[in-house]
């Protein structure tokens, strides 16, 4: 054996080996760097992966039968030992070795260090503003063509139980129809939100299919008879009324048979409008998540609530026992594990629990649904949740999100994940057009609608809002949030308060986000203290603060002590201020989002109470840990906030530089000169020449995107 590996050794067979495997390593790397801007199928990397494992045998192989010499490459049996230069050869093969380790060092380096778009921290306006977006090559949002002409709604199924009770199990079985026919590729689905909006409607078929503009449209009803269920449905062409399939199914009440219907139905739809399934459809509608009826039906329960009103904490907790009670029931549930996931990933989000053990918890159920299920949509976007909200990982998240659009084109709720995921990566064009595409699957979705026209706002694209939006007189009550976003994109273009007043003038108070961020604003730029302070003392806004995250409480105190402090009640203001400073340690150890903005309002307070080194000192942290390229939604309103503290300090020169960077950059809260012309906390500025051309009406032509 010792004779057998030196001569390997001589015959330079594991330099070789060795050699390859670093070559092959730093070949799919290149590959994959490249793949990944060309949009190239996942299955082309994988190819190039197996054809080295496969170069791989026949390597050795080769340098162990044949040698290198002067005159060229002869076979080692043919070679006299005296004359061999396999020594040379392998100093050679160490330096081509060694290369390779170099660059491979060098590549982990820049793959770790290097962001995907960057911008030094005080660079050039104009390197600045050519950041909202870049190449849309790793999107699905390019890849997915217009889809043919081949479109459905499918409207809520009757209960004909005529038992209350028995509505979540209808609703549940219609639900999961629709999450079959979602995977689709060829047959444009409208979800959910849209078509439960025909329930017990009045209007005809052809109305409803204008409505939605769908060609077919499919309804039934469902009814439980003790241990049988009877379901009957019928597709319906839109244009001349016909009847393309009808069909009434009635059987045994068991998991498998619901399960066995549906996908029967799936199937009939795609016969009728003419599609042809592929292997991999005909697969993925004939799964199975679940043979206990007991834990579908708990998890058609927890569905129930997070597919409720608004989104709230409240449908979380409701949730989250019916969850438990399915996975005890079924611990291969893998729909269940994933479900369970993203409670758990609203409640981190929410900075309700960001404990070690609890992330634990967290992390168990996305890998569990994987593991489970690694096809399944559902549990690749509960990862997809994961890595945005927990790693901050949206280069990760981003691809996970792809691959279940890949497996459910049809899934509007994948492309308004895609959406948040692109605009965290500044890619702010591409974000809008992942909203759009959600809402052309279920249009009637206020939050996508929603998330649109925030991203318009991030980009500061104001009169695309107006665009999109009609006004408060003509919009319907629920569209309150989306109407503070027109009201916002009229103060950006014309200075207007109005409109903003007018809109929290007819809000219900609610854990709404646009509520909690700006009903107390609207008084403050207007200086009327009392009006601040009454809203924030209101018994919603403080649950608001308390259950929606530990940031918004920060932000309550700060905007407390800032309406004192403009009454002249010095006393209050230094209690408030003190209050959001001593939020600090649990701010910095929370979630992402409320690091940035807890932090910054807490380096805001420090700076109000002359702590000004360690408020200038924590701002320059937070700029310095959260650049832009980790998160392009949070760099422009952390370094707006920095330009007030470094303006406190004393530097206004620098706080105006700073200004200008945030002018020219989107963000959550994209800073624009009205701001700097209404807003109180900048009056200490307000004689300085530069800080006058900047806060200038005259100036909102740097602040509004083409």
């Amino acid at each position: 054996m010792s004779g057998l590996f030196l001569e390997l050794k001589r015959r330079n067979v594991f330099r070789v080996a060795i050699a390859y495997i670093v070559a092959s390593w730093l070949l799919v790397q290149a590959a994959d760097l490249v793949l990944d801007v060309i949009g190239a199928a996942d299955w082309v990397l994988r190819s190039v992966v197996v054809l080295l494992a496969l170069g791989f045998l026949p390597a050795v192989i080769i340098s162990w039968v044949f040698e290198m010499t002067p005159e060229g490459v002869k076979k080692e049996s043919e070679i006299d030992r005296g004359q061999s230069i396999t020594h040379h050869t392998a100093k050679k093969l160490d330096m081509v070795t060694i290369g390779l380790l170099v660059a491979a060092i060098a590549l982990v380096a820049i793959d770790r260090y290097l962001p995907e778009s960057s911008i030094p921290e005080d660079g050039a306006i104009s390197e600045v503003a050519a950041l909202p977006d870049t190449s849309p090559s790793d999107s699905v949002t390019e890849q997915a063509t217009v889809y043919a002409e081949k479109t459905i709604a499918v409207l809520p199924f009757a209960n004909r139980s005529n038992q209350d009770d028995d509505l979540f199990f209808t609703d549940g079985i219609h639900d999961d129809l629709l999450t079959q026919l979602a995977k689709i590729h060829d047959l444009k689905v409208i979800s959910r939100t849209s078509v439960m909006e025909y329930r017990d409607t009045t209007k005809n078929l052809r109305e409803i299919g204008t409505e939605l503009e769908v060609n077919t449209i499919l309804e039934g009803g469902i009814q439980k008879v003790g241990n049988r269920v009877r379901i009957n449905a019928q597709l319906i062409e839109v244009e001349t009324d016909r009847h393309l399939w009808a069909e009434s199914y009635d059987r045994e009440l068991t998991a498998e048979n619901i399960f066995d219907i549906q996908s029967e139905i799936a199937r009939e739809i795609v016969r009728a409008v003419a599609i042809e399934l592929t292997p991999d459809e005909e697969r993925s509608i004939s799964e199975i998540p679940t043979r206990n009826l007991a834990a579908y039906e708990a998890w058609l329960r927890a569905r129930e609530y997070l597919n409720g009103a608004n989104y709230t904490a409240n449908n979380e907790r409701e949730a989250k026992p019916w969850l438990e009670k399915a996975i005890a029931l079924d611990p291969d549930f893998s729909e269940a594990h994933a479900l369970l996931a993203n409670v758990y990933g609203a409640q981190y989000w929410r900075g309700l629990d960001t404990s070690e053990e609890f992330l634990t918890k967290y992390r168990g159920e996305v890998e569990r649904a994987l593991q489970l299920n690694p096809g399944s949509p559902t549990a690749l976007l509960a990862s997809a949740e994961y890595h945005y909200r927990v790693e901050n990982d949206y280069r990760k998240s981003l691809q996970l999100v792809n691959k279940a659009l890949e497996l459910a084109p049809g899934n509007a709720d994948a492309y308004a994940n895609l959406g948040l995921t692109q605009r965290r990566m500044g890619r702010w064009q591409e974000s809008i057009a992942s909203f759009n595409r959600a809402l052309e699957l279920d249009p009637a979705n206020r939050f996508y609608k929603l998330l649109q026209v925030e991203t318009m706002g991030s980009s500061r694209n104001w009169q695309e809002i107006l665009n999109q939006t009609v006004s408060l007189e003509d919009a319907d009550p629920g569209d309150l949030d989306i109407q503070v976003n027109r009201a916002l994109a009229q103060l950006n273009l014309t200075g207007d308060l109005g409109p903003l007043q007018r809109v929290f003038g007819q809000m219900t108070l609610e854990a709404s986000s646009d509520y909690a961020a700006y009903s107390a604003r609207v008084h403050w730029l207007q200086r009327d203290a009392d009006a601040v302070i009454d809203t924030l003392n209101n018994p919603v806004w403080m649950e608001v603060a308390d259950t929606r995250n530990g940031g918004l409480r920060i932000f309550r105190y700060y905007e407390l002590a800032n309406a004192y402090r403009l009454q002249g009640d010095q006393d209050k203001a230094l209690e408030q201020y003190q209050l959001a400073i001593g939020e600090l340690e649990r701010a910095m150890n929370s979630v992402l989002q409320v690091k940035a903005y807890g932090g910054m309002t807490v380096a805001l307070s420090l700076a109000r109470i002359d702590r000004l080194d360690e408020a200038l000192a924590l701002a320059l942290q937070l700029t310095h840990e959260i650049p832009f390229e980790k998160d392009s939604m949070l760099w422009g309103w952390l370094v707006a906030n920095r330009a007030m503290i470094k303006g406190l300090a004393g530097d206004q020169e620098a706080a105006i530089d700073d200004l200008k960077i945030a002018f020219e950059i989107p963000s959550s809260f994209p800073i624009t000169a009205w701001d700097l012309h209404y807003d109180p906390n900048w009056d200490f500025m307000r004689e300085n020449p530069r800080f006058v051309e900047l806060s200038s009406p005259d100036n909102l032509i740097r602040t509004q995107t083409p």
